[in-house]
């Protein structure tokens, strides 16, 4: 495994041939725009900002069109490093920022909920994630369920889709279950892990290939929400600014631009990636 620098500088480096790839996989896809604002939903972000990363566009066109949005927070997000500030401070911080960029999204306080399951351990409490958002499901009665994608490679993330997989499941919902992708966004081109490990032939030229061939994505409309999307995300001071010791911020420069550049917002169909898993 690379060091982070390593990854990072690499990462910076593959952004144009993401894009470039994203582009032509949206090519591919099928426009969900005027569904997806007319649906109500429950959003399973399983950090506080995930939310926005992945979904903000969606929120802000079902708001607009007066639906009700639930967000699920799964993680307390205090384990972002965050130097000269404590993990319960930093949870505490994060609710607030959640609860802020909430407002900036049109969803009202009372419509987000901390689940605050340790961040970093929520692999080891799928159980009590699964009952937490069958609960929700059965308040709430949302038409769509918007959940991290099976493939993200990071453990909270995958994790948190497979809880809310489950709770469907365990509550018989009927509505739409789509996926989607942050950290997916960072990987060569969104397969297995981080986009450190194996840089095959294969890997390098055939699953680009593979993935703008073997899926169609679903597509939302991002234009003239872009900015709206940003104002939120800024108030996750914590995530996207750097620390008092000048550390750079968590979420990195490439991942912010996948989630806010692109003229969509893309969706997958629940398990369409499982095989990346």
């Amino acid at each position: 495994m690379a060091d982070a620098a390593t990854f990072l500088g690499r990462d910076e480096l593959l952004l144009p041939f993401r894009r470039g790839f994203r582009w032509a996989w949206a090519r591919r896809g099928v426009d969900l725009t005027a569904r997806m604002a007319r649906t109500s939903a429950l959003v399973v972000a399983p950090h506080p900002d995930d939310e926005t990363l992945g979904c903000g566009v969606s929120i802000l066109r079902k708001r607009d069109a007066g639906r009700p949005v639930h967000i699920a927070m799964v993680s307390d997000g205090a384990a972002a490093p965050r130097s000269g500030v404590s993990s319960a401070e930093l949870a505490a911080i994060r609710r607030e920022e959640a609860r802020q960029a909430g407002g900036r999204l049109g969803v009202d306080a009372e419509q987000l909920h901390f689940l605050d399951f340790p961040d970093g351990g929520v692999s080891d409490r799928v159980d009590e994630v699964s009952a937490r958002l069958a609960e929700l499901l059965e308040a709430c009665q949302p038409e769509q369920m918007l959940i991290p994608v099976s493939c993200e490679g990071h453990p909270d993330h995958n994790a948190s889709g497979a809880a809310a997989r489950r709770a469907a499941a365990m509550t018989g919902y009927t509505g739409q279950v789509l996926e989607y992708g942050v950290w997916l966004w960072t990987h060569w081109p969104w397969t297995r892990g981080y986009g450190t490990e194996g840089w095959s032939p294969r890997r390098v030229f055939g699953d680009p290939v593979d993935r703008v061939r073997e899926v169609r994505p679903l597509l939302v409309d991002a234009r003239g929400y872009r900015e709206r999307q940003l104002a939120a995300l800024a108030e996750h001071v914590s995530q996207t600014t750097p620390d008092e010791a000048g550390n750079a911020p968590t979420l990195p420069a490439s991942l912010l631009a996948a989630s806010t550049r692109s003229p969509v917002e893309i969706y997958l169909e629940v398990g369409a990636l499982d095989h990346l898993a």
